[in-house]
């Protein structure tokens, strides 16, 4: 009888348990925005909705009050089949004021259709920005694609991220241009302080570069690195509560050389920013992107659209070289999410490095005019190539501060090797 007992016990537990792993944080909870009747996107019903408003006069969103600072791991979102977005963002915030994009370009009709309902269902995982929030939004920029002229959302749900703890989860330390190297790391939670020690001698690491970006993605730049020499480095960073964590003492040799340097470009990547006199509108927009200036008026070249049409960089590097790494060098509001690296011997047949790359989560470097920019290091592992290539296919998800661009901004690629 004990025994029987002691089981209903443990499976009452471990449904409460289950239960509470996906509770949904928005349910019921106070809704805000542009949308008709925002209150059914979080009444646990699927057949009620909220309308926007005409996407092409007006951006549209509709945004959840938690009520309460909670992190969020992911949301789902249930889509009206026929009256869905294929060009909105998730962003999140504090106070309502200072919003942090997580996605952008995000189309919904890659969920999951669900024809008895007539929903599309697609889960956004938020996990660039990882501190605790109160206000989440669906956000909808103007004119931007959709399968109507009004939206439908059925239903918005928030979950929150469990077992945190606060840890380092991927550390990379690569040279690049200039005599300096970039030390990348990730955190699992968001870090509000950190710094990289290094130096020629590994127990004397006499020089720091600090760290002052909020996010889960953080970078150093190590500059006056000297090629030929070897340095040793260790990274700490601190989180919100300020709980410390450190690394084990790395090393990094800067032997590189930048094989790209004003070597032959071609592609899509030939336009200049719109409506800025400052730029320079005399010279070729394409070779900038190997100039070695990453200066915003000369050194920078913007995409074609990328909803319409694939975007493409093709370098050729003049004959076959052993590679180690290719970086690509994008500007901070105008970059994409999912880019794809390949190499090639005769500009036929392509070997692709990395696929879906996201230039979000590159390392942050400020160019001379103090510019913010993403810097992105794929490596090749030694692999010989004369072509490179950086592709963006058609409708690609891509991040864009002005709701009103559909290109990207490159400001160098460099492909390195001993």
């Amino acid at each position: 009888m004990k025994k029987i007992i002691f089981l209903l016990v443990l499976m009452l537990f471990s449904g409460l348990y289950a239960r509470a792993e996906v509770v949904n944080e928005a349910l019921g909870k106070n809704t805000t925005g542009t949308f008709s009747n925002p209150s059914a996107v979080v009444d646990n019903s699927l057949t009620s909705y909220a309308s926007s408003g005409n996407i092409n006069e007006n951006p549209q969103f509709v945004t959840v009050d938690l009520g309460k600072e909670i992190y969020i791991g992911s949301l789902k979102i249930y889509w009206g089949d026929g009256a869905l977005s294929h060009d909105y963002s998730v962003r999140v915030s504090k106070n309502k004021r200072n919003w942090f994009t997580e996605f952008s370009g995000l189309d919904a009709a890659s969920g999951i259709l669900d024809p008895s309902l007539g929903t599309i269902s697609q889960v956004v995982s938020t996990r660039r920005y990882l501190f605790p929030v109160r206000y989440v939004q669906v956000y909808i920029p103007v004119s931007s694609e959709a399968s109507a002229s009004s939206v439908n959302i059925y239903e918005i749900q928030l979950f929150a991220a469990k077992n945190l703890k606060f840890s380092l989860e991927n550390i990379d330390i690569f040279p690049i241009g200039d005599k300096r190297a970039i030390g990348f790391f990730k955190t699992s939670m968001v870090a509000v302080r950190g710094m990289i020690l290094y130096g020629t001698n590994k127990n004397n690491l006499d020089q720091i570069a600090e760290y002052s970006e909020l996010g889960i993605l953080n970078s150093f730049v190590l500059s006056s690195v000297n090629p030929g020499t070897l340095y040793y480095c260790k990274i700490k960073a601190w989180d919100m509560s300020w709980n410390m964590v450190q690394s084990d003492v790395d090393y990094l040799n800067p032997l590189f050389v930048n094989l790209a340097k004003d070597k032959d470009v071609s592609g899509t990547f030939t336009a200049l920013p719109p409506a800025d006199f400052l730029v320079d509108r005399i010279s070729p927009v394409s070779p900038r992107i190997v100039d070695g200036n990453f200066n915003f008026y000369g050194g920078m070249a913007t995409s074609g659209s990328i909803k319409n049409n694939d975007q493409e960089v093709i370098i050729d590097l003049g004959e076959n070289y052993e590679t180690r790494s290719i970086i690509s060098y994008w500007r901070e509001i105008a970059y994409p999410e999912s880019f794809n690296v390949s190499i090639s011997n005769d500009r036929k047949n392509w070997q692709e490095i990395a696929s879906r790359i996201n230039a979000g989560e590159g390392a942050l470097l400020r160019a001379n005019d103090g510019d913010p920019i993403r810097v992105v290091n794929t490596e090749t592992e030694g692999r010989r190539a004369r072509y490179v290539r950086i592709f963006i296919p058609r409708k690609s998800p891509f991040y864009a501060k002005n709701e009103k661009w559909d290109f990207v901004q490159l400001m160098e690629i460099e492909v390195l090797s001993r």
